[in-house]
């Protein structure tokens, strides 16, 4: 399924990456490369496009000195979004509560259950605690600045909610200096567009992004820190991807969905929703959709072929990211309301302001 942001309406440059095709051969060389059954070196990549100035000069080819598992991190990436895409492609011919299909997305929604579990043991949600020189409130400050450098470099969701993924499974067995703390949410937004970008900024580029507050040289020492004190295992659904599946299982308008996302993205923000995995902030996001657009909300809460969230732990989370809503202004952090008051996401968040 399709984690791209909505087109900006601006001009736009492409950039795509070069990739080389294989010559004819003759029937002796086919012969001879079926015994080999040598996989073929290069995958072809769909080009991306930005809206930013500053980005657009500064993006480059994917780095060819990726440690091995990260790129094969990168492969396995590329076959779940086939996957996706093919769900999505279904869901849009309206097909989705066929028998058939409803059994496929059922065992993939269980598939990526499995794996939410695994990574979620790795998140500590009360981290803070062994933390010496950062806050609940300097991370919420992080994860806003994020929040606005990926909308402006115009990337895919499930690269920001990767982003804070690692962040937190970072700082759930790692102490870091508050000096060091946006360095390491560059790092984690780095990693993140290596797995899930064709394309992406540059080292110096990403270094702009903190008005040089860092180098090249300790951007890139971070980056081998960070992935080998997460063992290379980075690679985990996220609550993009299940609020798309359940967007797409409830048959969301686009106005709807937008504003689920909404809440979902504000949900990265709050440090006390670490406590809740990822499939239920999605499952109580289209919750509060029910409520918002006047929907059967029991059907959100409730065993119904793909969804198995508890009703009372659903309600708590939704109750929770309302009270957030109220309160991001207060603190300054307005990336996400200033996000989805742009046209491109339908001003869903004046929504919130007319009740």
């Amino acid at each position: 399924m399709s984690n791209q942001n909505p087109k900006n309406s601006q001009s736009k440059e492409t950039f795509q990456i070069n990739t080389n095709t294989r010559s004819h051969q003759d029937d002796q060389e086919v012969q001879k490369d079926e015994e080999m059954t040598q996989a073929p070196s290069n995958i072809p990549i769909q080009p991306n496009e930005s809206s930013n100035e500053t980005i657009n000069n500064a993006i480059v080819p994917v780095h060819e000195e990726i440690h091995s598992n990260l790129y094969m991190s990168i492969i396995a990436n590329f076959a779940l979004s086939i996957i996706q895409n093919y769900l999505v492609k279904e869901a849009n011919k309206k097909m989705i509560k066929d028998s058939v299909n409803l059994v496929y997305l059922a065992e993939i929604y269980q598939n990526m259950i499995l794996e939410e579990d695994k990574f979620f043991q790795r998140i500590k949600s009360n981290y803070m605690g062994f933390q010496r020189s950062i806050n609940e409130l300097m991370r919420a400050i992080l994860v806003d600045w994020i929040i606005l450098v990926h909308h402006r470099c115009n990337m895919k969701k499930k690269t920001l909610y990767q982003c804070v993924f690692i962040i937190d499974a970072y700082l759930s067995k790692n102490i870091i200096e508050r000096i060091n703390l946006q360095l390491l949410g560059l790092t984690a937004f780095l990693i993140s567009c290596k797995q899930n970008e064709d394309i992406y900024p540059s080292l110096q580029n990403c270094v702009d992004f903190t008005a040089n507050a860092y180098t090249v040289e300790e951007l890139i020492d971070m980056e081998q820190l960070v992935v080998q004190k997460l063992d290379y295992d980075i690679l985990t659904p996220t609550a993009s991807e299940f609020f798309e599946i359940n967007a797409d299982y409830f048959e969301f308008t686009e106005k709807q969905r937008f504003f689920g996302e909404y809440f979902l993205d504000a949900s990265l923000i709050d440090y006390y929703l670490l406590k809740h995995k990822p499939s239920t902030i999605a499952e109580a996001c289209c919750y509060i959709v029910a409520k918002f657009f006047n929907l059967n909300e029991s059907d959100f809460i409730k065993d119904n072929g793909s969804l198995e969230i508890e009703q009372d732990e659903v309600k708590d989370c939704a109750n929770h990211l309302c009270n957030l809503m109220k309160i991001l202004s207060n603190y300054g952090l307005v990336a996400t309301k200033d996000k989805y008051m742009s046209e491109n996401y339908m001003k869903v968040a004046e929504l919130l302001e007319e009740n």
